[in-house]
């Protein structure tokens, strides 16, 4: 399964044009990125797992649960301490991949967000823009809500075109896992801790490696890469703020950056509707009704 695959069906269900990123989306799927393998949002057991995660003691190192400061000596207890900071509590998460050239230009740039909010709302988007020119059928904007009993879909397409899918409810909270893959990734990596902030509020601590393994190379939208590296911010409770992975090279014969990057916040606090999701709603009322009126009494 492609990568992008994968995160569409983490944020509305079965994909749409589906179409192979690099190893920038990583950092939900940190794959070499066409493949199923690396970064992935479920961590271990996912299928099997449903019980939040006991609290685990941590030694008083001042360091992030599972990290030492020459590296992630235990990816699986940072990525469960993670997932505990995360549960039963508001917070957002952006994603962003993009391909750039240096002088500015963008080849590629692909966007993905979601907002939990204090009841369980989701609010979830999708955006992407490239340098080649779409077709008019072509979706460049995915937005959804998903409250406990419903689930609209927003889908507007290169020619201008809008249109909406109400459905059931289907919540889901695929990111509280992803510092699994993403800690994984940085043990393997050999990342250590090369800066830190032990006076903010929480203390944070930066984490990078740099010339990744060969096969992260693979399939990052450059014809050529010549540096890349990952780096990862993680607060003393194991809290992942922030990773990305970055390479340089060559694309279309111009050197160009691609980078990705995912950020958590938290706390955000309620979420609240947006306007066209009452649009949605009255739509499909009004065909609701329409299919009422055109079904012929039967005795």
């Amino acid at each position: 399964m492609a990568a992008e695959d994968q995160l569409d069906q983490a944020f509305e269900g079965p994909p749409v044009q589906p179409r192979s990123l690099a190893v920038g989306i990583a950092l939900v799927s940190l794959v070499v990125l066409g493949g199923c393998s690396a970064f992935g949002t479920a961590g271990p057991d996912a299928g099997q797992r449903t019980v939040t995660p006991a609290p685990v003691p941590t030694p008083d190192t001042g360091l992030p649960p599972g990290v030492t400061a020459d590296s992630v000596s235990d990816p699986e207890r940072l990525g469960s301490a993670h997932e505990r900071r995360l549960t039963n509590r508001s917070y957002a998460v952006t994603v962003v991949r993009a391909v750039q050239f240096v002088n500015g230009t963008t080849a590629l740039r692909l966007e993905r967000g979601r907002m939990v909010g204090d009841d369980g709302v989701i609010l979830s988007w999708r955006h992407r823009t490239a340098r080649e020119r779409a077709g008019g059928d072509t979706i460049v904007s995915r937005r959804a809500w998903t409250n406990e009993s419903v689930h609209v879909l927003r889908l507007q397409y290169a020619n201008g075109t809008t249109r909406y899918r109400v459905g059931e409810s289907h919540r889901r909270y695929p990111y509280r896992r992803t510092a699994y893959s993403v800690a994984k990734t940085l043990s393997d990596e050999n990342a250590a801790v090369v800066a830190s902030d032990t006076d903010a509020d929480p203390p944070t601590y930066a984490l990078e490696s740099r010339n990744l393994s060969e096969e992260w190379a693979t399939s990052t939208d450059l014809d050529r890469v010549e540096t890349s590296s990952i780096r990862a911010v993680v607060t003393g409770s194991g809290l992942l703020r922030r990773a990305s992975v970055r390479y340089t090279g060559i694309r279309d014969g111009a050197p160009a950056v691609a980078n990705s990057t995912i950020r958590f916040d938290t706390d955000p606090g309620t979420i609240t509707r947006p306007a066209w999701v009452e649009t949605a709603l009255e739509q499909r009322s009004r065909e609701s009704d329409t299919n009422v009126e055109r079904t012929p009494a039967t005795d």
